[in-house]
């Protein structure tokens, strides 16, 4: 789908597509006039823009934000293309000269990645059909020449650029590989440093290097996408002290300052803090000058008098511990979350001011902090609705083997719940969560499990809805009987109660069992219909088959 930045350029797109086709041409060359004359520094109004494609003027004051013209300049390209292709114009229908991709980046030196750059700064271009009935995007004479002449140091620059040698390319990768073994370092921090000492763009050595990883997965210089790479004497220190060492005891290993580890170990925290991106559900308050005092010095909000809950009989200690920890009220559910976000604002924030080449020892302790603060906010809304998860895993599963399966699972979305809850709504929480939970276990509960727990699925089943409920063992010739004394049953029924029962649980030896939606199409009834006629015709059968299989295994 075609994306605009504009909501209201959007709209024009899609009523230019429905005026009348002969008006196309003229509408194209109106967007290329405009084009000519915008300023991307520059904001303008869309009834100025409409104007000066369409010629229609509204007749009121003009309303709405202005369209920034950097936005404005690029909703204007994806529009004519948008336009010329669903006119699906052909080249002599264009009526002048004109060039494909390749054509125009031969003519001007440049390459087509260049001219797709362009595109941006104004280089219009439309969809036409060529004799080979193949669309291509060309470009008019007249929108070249207008390009060019209004960016000439930039298709002059673009034009006497050179591209990289092979001796270039590994002078940039054996340069990046000595940044990196030095210490930790990061995509655009290395392209950088290469740029200046190269005299290319930043731009083309991270180019580059980009696609040198791609090519060397396995020996990758930037294998986690531009983020921090540590070298090996680093995640060396690290993982020591994962499996528990002491400071003391990695500085005689690796024959250095005690100080030097600490400080590397700030480092990769700090860096491991960072990645992924803190992420958090924004709000107005976080901006206010004194935020701190409102939202964490302030009081939390008191509990609701809560009588103390029953704990159903034989349940598991985990289950147990779990009616003991008091629910939220509104109140203090807004305040946690108003809490929690803002406490991983404030963290994104210090974050990105540490430098992580060089993490001081109050920068840590102060990011450490918050992380704890973070933490302990988090665990206390969810050991606040642990209880909603099991509630609905019982609905789901029931008591069955999979049952603590399903609960942690449901726990994990629970925890996925607190990232996007958005307080400032007025929601509950909890209505929220089980959205979020019920939508992750209509994938991952097999829809099989669903219909062995609630449906009869076969006809041995409907045997043991029927069937006498002693421990003796019944032989052969008692099944024959048994079935019998349904056929016999079953004419009790009425036509389409008996096709439902015979045909949903396979008792016609000829024809394999069909499923509730299968009969709903055959009736012209719905699947829930079927479900329920299917219902009374069992409790029908079971009313009737009850004394006569005690008769049948009395004899």
């Amino acid at each position: 789908m075609t994306r605009f930045f504009n909501t209201d350029i959007a709209d024009l797109a899609h009523q230019l597509t429905l005026s009348p086709r002969r008006l196309r041409l003229s509408q194209i060359s109106r967007i290329d006039e405009l084009l000519g004359i915008l300023d991307p520094d520059r904001a303008y109004p869309f009834d100025f823009v409409c104007y000066r494609i369409t010629r229609y003027r509204k007749r009121r004051t003009p309303a709405g934000d202005s369209i920034p013209g950097k936005a404005l300049i690029s909703d204007l390209i994806t529009l004519v293309e948008t336009i010329s292709r669903k006119a699906n114009l052909s080249v002599a229908e264009l009526g002048e000269p004109c060039c494909t991709y390749d054509e125009l980046a031969k003519e001007l030196k440049v390459s087509t990645k260049t001219l797709r750059r362009w595109r941006s700064r104004g280089l219009m271009g439309l969809r036409l059909v060529y004799q080979d009935g193949v669309n291509r995007l060309a470009f008019r004479r007249r929108t070249i020449d207008r390009f060019v002449e209004s960016n000439k140091e930039l298709v002059a620059r673009g034009a006497s650029f050179k591209q990289l040698t092979v001796a270039e390319r590994e002078r940039i990768v054996d340069r990046a590989r000595q940044l990196i073994a030095d210490g930790p370092i990061k995509l655009h921090a290395a392209a950088t440093i290469i740029a200046q000492e190269s005299g290319r763009a930043v731009e083309t050595v991270r180019y580059t290097l980009r696609r040198h990883d791609d090519a060397h997965r396995e020996a990758a210089l930037f294998a986690n996408k531009g983020k921090t790479v540590w070298c090996e004497r680093y995640e060396g220190v690290w993982r020591c002290h994962e499996n528990g060492e002491s400071a003391k005891t990695i500085a005689r290993a690796f024959a250095c300052p005690q100080k030097e580890i600490h400080s590397i170990l700030r480092q990769v925290q700090v860096g491991r803090w960072s990645e992924p991106p803190m992420s958090w559900v924004h709000n107005e308050l976080f901006d206010a000058p004194n935020a701190d005092q409102i939202i964490l010095d302030g009081p939390e909000p008191t509990a609701e008098s809560q009588a103390t809950p029953r704990v159903p009989k034989g349940l598991p200690s985990y289950l147990e511990s779990l009616y003991r920890t008091p629910l939220l009220s509104r109140e203090q559910e807004q305040d946690l979350f108003r809490r929690y976000n803002f406490l991983k604002y404030q963290t994104d924030k210090v974050l990105k001011s540490i430098d992580p080449a060089c993490v001081t020892k109050t920068e840590f302790q102060r990011a450490a902090d918050l992380m704890s603060e973070i933490d302990a906010v988090r665990q206390r809304i969810v050991e606040a609705n642990l209880r909603l998860v099991v509630s609905i895993a019982k609905k789901h599963v029931g008591w069955s083997p999979r049952f603590f399966e399903t609960i942690s699972d449901g726990n994990m979305s629970l925890m996925r719940a607190v990232e996007g809850f958005d307080y400032a709504r007025g929601n509950k929480f909890s209505t929220y969560a089980s959205w979020a939970i019920m939508k992750n276990y209509a994938r991952s509960v097999p829809e099989e499990y669903y219909h062995a727990s609630r449906y009869v699925t076969g006809q041995e089943s409907v045997l043991e809805v029927a069937a006498d409920r002693s421990t003796d063992s019944v032989s052969p010739a008692d099944h024959q009987k048994v079935r019998e004394l349904i056929a016999e049953s079953l004419q009790m029924l009425d036509e389409r109660e008996r096709e439902i029962v015979s045909n949903h649980f396979g008792l016609s030896p000829d024809e394999e069992p069909m499923t509730l939606e299968q009969l709903g199409r055959r009736f012209g009834v719905t699947k829930e219909r079927v479900r329920q006629i299917e219902k009374r015709a069992l409790a029908q059968l079971k009313t009737v088959l009850a004394p006569s299989l005690m008769d049948t295994f009395a004899t």
